[in-house]
This record gives C-alpha cells, sequence and structure tokens, in this order.
C-alpha cells in the first residue's frame, strides 16, 4: 500500500452531531465547516442530521493525484442528500463507493449516492465494491421466538442501474495506484468478540440459519506518510480487535496509526468492552474515534483509558491527516 501525502476525513452520516465539544487542531466540526464557507447566520436550516448509520467520505493527496472514496451511504437517501447538499459537498470527485458490510444503516441510501455521483462526474460509472454475501435477508428474534427481518441491502440490479460498476467478491483490492486497501474477508482470532450475537439470515429455502459470524464485513486503509496505517471499520461486527490485527498482520512495515468507525460495543455487545479496551493497547493507537454504533459506555472506557488519543466522531466533523 503507497503513502499518501495527506488526507481528509468527512463524516457524512453518523449516529451523533456534537460541534460544542471542544477538539485537536487537525478536526473542524460542522458548525466551522459552515462558517467557513459563508455562514452569517447560526440556524437549524443550515445544520446536518444526525441518523442511526454511518457515511464517510476519505479523500486523499498525493503530489501527482487527488482520490475519494465513499464508505457507506448511511440509512437512507433523505438524510444523505440533506447532509451533503448542506456541508457543500461535490460527490462528483468520487471515484469508487464501498458498502462495508449488509447492514441497512450503511446501505441504505446506495442508489442516490449513486446518482448524486454520476450527476457530478458527467455520467461516469462508478466502481461499487460488494461482498456476495450481504445480499441475503437478515433478522433479529424476539424473546417470543418471532423474527424480526432487516431492510435488504440493494441488488446488483438497483446499484447498476443507478450508476455503478459492480464488483462482487471476496478477495481484498488496493485502488487507486495502491493508495487504499480494501480487505478481504476479517480472521475471526480473539476469544470475546462473537461476531452479531443473536443475528440470523434466510437461506434460499426460506429457512433461518444462525449468522452471527458475518463474514461480509470488510474494512478500508489507507497509508498516510510520516503516520502510518489509517483503519476505517464500519461496525466491527468481526471485532475491532480482530480488524486491527489483521490490518497490522496484512501491512507488517506499515505502523498503525488510528481507527475511525463503529466499534459495536452497544447493547448486546458491551460485556466485552473491559476486554476490547484492555486489548486496543497493544497497537499503541495515536487516534482512535469512535462513532455510530459504538455506545456512550465504550466511549467513556475508551476516553478513560486513553485520554486526548480519543476523538469521537459525529455528523458534519472533518479530520485533516
Amino acid at each position: 500500500m503507497r503513502a499518501v501525502d495527506t488526507a481528509e476525513v468527512l463524516f457524512l452520516v453518523d449516529n451523533a452531531t456534537d460541534s460544542l465539544s471542544s477538539n485537536p487542531d487537525f478536526v473542524e466540526t460542522e458548525f466551522a465547516r459552515h462558517r467557513r464557507r459563508g455562514m452569517r447566520w447560526l440556524s437549524g436550516k443550515c445544520l446536518c442530521c444526525a441518523a442511526h448509520g454511518l457515511s464517510c467520505l476519505i479523500t486523499t493527496r498525493t503530489r501527482s493525484a487527488s482520490r475519494t472514496l465513499l464508505f457507506d451511504t448511511g440509512p437512507e437517501e433523505w438524510v444523505f442528500e440533506r447532509n451533503v447538499v448542506r456541508l457543500g459537498v461535490d460527490l462528483g470527485d468520487v471515484g469508487a463507493v464501498m458498502l462495508s458490510h449488509g447492514h441497512w444503516d450503511h446501505g441504505g441510501a446506495m442508489p442516490r449516492a449513486l446518482q448524486m455521483i454520476t450527476m457530478g462526474n458527467g455520467g461516469q460509472p462508478v466502481p461499487t465494491y460488494m461482498h456476495p454475501d450481504m445480499f441475503a435477508l437478515r433478522a433479529t428474534k424476539s424473546g417470543e421466538g418471532q423474527f424480526r427481518p432487516m431492510e435488504l441491502v440493494p441488488s446488483v440490479d438497483v446499484l447498476s442501474g443507478n450508476g455503478a460498476d459492480v464488483i462482487v467478491t471476496r478477495d481484498e483490492q488496493l485502488l487507486f495506484d495502491e493508495t487504499f486497501y480494501v480487505s478481504g474477508e476479517i480472521p475471526r482470532v480473539t476469544r470475546f468478540e462473537r461476531g452479531f450475537p443473536g443475528q440470523y439470515r434466510q437461506t434460499a429455502a426460506g429457512s433461518w440459519e444462525p449468522d452471527e459470524i458475518m463474514p461480509d464485513e470488510r474494512f478500508v486503509a489507507i497509508n498516510v506518510a510520516g503516520k502510518g496505517q489509517v483503519v476505517f471499520t464500519a461496525c466491527s461486527h468481526a471485532g475491532l480487535i480482530n480488524v486491527l490485527m489483521h490490518a497490522r498482520a496484512r501491512f507488517q512495515d506499515i505502523p498503525l496509526y488510528g481507527v475511525f468507525g463503529g466499534f459495536h460495543l452497544s447493547g448486546i455487545t458491551e460485556p466485552i468492552i473491559p476486554e476490547t479496551v484492555e486489548a486496543l493497547a497493544q497497537f499503541d493507537l495515536q487516534l482512535i474515534s469512535p462513532g455510530h454504533c459504538t455506545g456512550w459506555r465504550a466511549v467513556s472506557a475508551l476516553a478513560a483509558a486513553y485520554g486526548e488519543r480519543v476523538v469521537p466522531a459525529a455528523v458534519g466533523k472533518t479530520f485533516m491527516l
């Protein structure tokens, strides 16, 4: 994976909005971005909408090129489009889209996102990376034994009809002159990270089978010169520690610098917060940016353990590395 000179990470969708908390100098809040773009009056009519989901725009720059990847799109088109417009983002610069895994809160806005990208790029097809196992119907089970289905992610036909050049693969990929890494399936190594407890998937015959492991989840990584490897993990159903162990093993000559994303340490996975926080120490990360499904208990535990290295994500927030 080739190093880039700089990287910019803009959160288009996240569960939280927070422009009041203090931040390090390399972070710009949503309010600050609006003011920089000319906002004269602070008003709700200017602001983004927080929603349960995740979408971030990752832009890297080298001397010869600027490259942008859209990593997930959030739960639905209204939130995505509203936030993109209010943040003043030109999606025509997006060179590829990657869906991290097959859950509605990450892929629901994909058709509209692709429309907006192709309207900005002159109608050029957009390479869109998907895993073959993310298209099945998924569900959780109630205490009474009833299955509660989740919205499907958009099909290949729907994506293609909205401008995607769909690449369905289990294999890892190097994109944009080998400056972006899209992982393959993540090895499950730790004993305490169990995936998504209680999730099921529907088989071709219409029956339900356990689907806790979620092999379709993948992560993105970049290498920022002078810092190291920065990992983007949307939900960490594979386990945050498993994700980072795989990133470290895959690029042994590039030290880990930071991680962004949802760490899924809320709800049923809260019991593994202490083990996760303790295991994170082995990576000596300089930036830990929890968002989306991490949960407030885990964010508090991470902040207590790692101090100012923890900078939570929020909608409209930009990180400049």
